[in-house]
Formats: C-alpha cells, structure tokens, sequence
C-alpha cells in the first residue's frame, strides 16, 4: 500500500453536486457508504440514507469512492436513474447488480 499512488478523478464541485441532487430527492435518494483515502469505510456496517448532514460529515476530497445503493421502496430512485445522475455530474463509475460506486480515486 506505501507504494501505490492515489489519482483524483472526482473534486469537491463533483460532490457537492451529488450531495445536493440526492438531498433533493429526500426519501427516494439511495443509501450510500464511502471509503476515505486512508481506507475508513462510514458506516462502519450497512449503508446510511441521510444525504443532507450525514454526507458532509466525510470531507469531500478524501472520498475513495461512494456507493450507491437504491432504496427498496418502489417510489425510490432506480438504480438506472442513480446511474444517469452520477453521468450527468461526469463522474467514473463502476455499476455492479444492485449499486453503483462513484470512485473518487484510483490506486495505482
């Protein structure tokens, strides 16, 4: 790990812009986690829904990536609608079966 090298691909701007999309969404925003840089995962277990205040706890630049999980509430963001958000802010995505992460940097 001491050797590996960190390349940003997502900048606070990018964040805040999806913090303020979901947060908009409210209830129909998917759960999420992250992984800082240094490899601390929030939640420490599950996946939190709150996107006003919870999100912002994490600073923003040293997010490693964020996943997405969608609600199960058939009024919540599908997982195509969370895919195209993520797009539309320019971010690098990698979609799995039931979620998306966002990666905020890639080790290299």
């Amino acid at each position: 790990m001491m050797n590996q090298k960190l390349v940003g691909l997502a900048n606070n701007t990018k964040w805040n812009e999806l913090q303020q999309i979901m947060s908009g969404y409210g209830q129909r925003a998917p759960y999420w986690k992250t992984q800082a840089t240094n490899g601390f995962v929030y939640p420490p277990d599950g996946w939190d829904g709150d996107w006003t205040y919870h999100f912002r706890l994490g600073e923003h630049k040293f997010i490693e990536w964020c996943e997405m999980h969608p609600r199960a509430k058939e009024e919540g963001l599908t997982l195509t609608e969370v895919v195209d958000i993520c797009r539309r802010i320019g971010f690098e995505i990698e979609v799995y079966e039931t979620s998306v992460r966002v990666i905020g940097y890639r080790r290299f």
